[in-house]
């Protein structure tokens, strides 16, 4: 028998050959590094991140090297939009930033609330590099029932070079360490409507 579809699909699995090594957008993101002092919060062990530059002229959103990506991804983007029933005459990319974590580097649980649409694209992300987690956001109503909970309350998803996960800004998330001396560099942009 067939199920009645009740809540929208929250996390979207998507791909792009970023030919990020040796290229335009290796050296763009290296540049945002070395200009960006202030590391994040939500960043823990050998982990730097540009997110406190994320609104700014030079943020990656703004590249040049990324404008091609930018305008593909924004049609794949429109039809998740359209399932999660938002609501606006359109949508574009608000805040831009860089992570990248060595051995040990992790980003710690978060959201990115208000933003209505989060687009983390791993540029690099060699095997063992550490995958992301996500809390389900029925954690609390899931007690009670006849199942494991502890099992149902995070989703792993498996992630590698040049994937891009979409996913709501409320949803809570966080990364499991890099465990290989190779970095985990991730593009995250946070995309609003208007």
């Amino acid at each position: 028998m067939p199920a009645v579809k009740f809540l929208p699909d929250y996390i979207w699995k998507l791909n792009y050959d970023f030919q990020y090594e040796g290229g335009t957008l290796q050296y763009d993101v290296g540049c945002l590094l070395d200009k960006v002092k202030q590391n994040s919060e939500v960043e823990k062990g050998k982990a730097w991140s540009t997110a406190v530059a994320a609104r700014e002229s030079y943020a990656p959103h703004n590249w040049e090297c990324l404008q091609k990506f930018l305008n593909i991804l924004h049609q794949q983007l429109l039809p998740i939009w359209d399932h999660w029933e938002y609501h606006t005459m359109g949508i574009r990319p608000a805040e831009s930033w860089v992570n990248i974590h060595k051995r040990t580097g992790v980003t710690i649980e978060h959201i990115h609330s208000p933003c209505p649409m989060v687009v983390s694209c791993y540029l690099k992300a060699p095997p063992g590099s550490g995958n992301i987690y996500f809390r389900n956001p029925l954690e609390y109503h899931l007690f009670g029932t006849p199942q494991e909970v502890d099992l149902a309350i995070l989703r792993e998803v498996e992630v590698k070079t040049n994937d891009i996960l979409v996913f709501p800004g409320w949803l809570k998330h966080f990364t499991k360490p890099n465990e290989t001396d190779e970095d985990r560099i991730c593009l995250t942009l946070n995309y609003e409507g208007f």
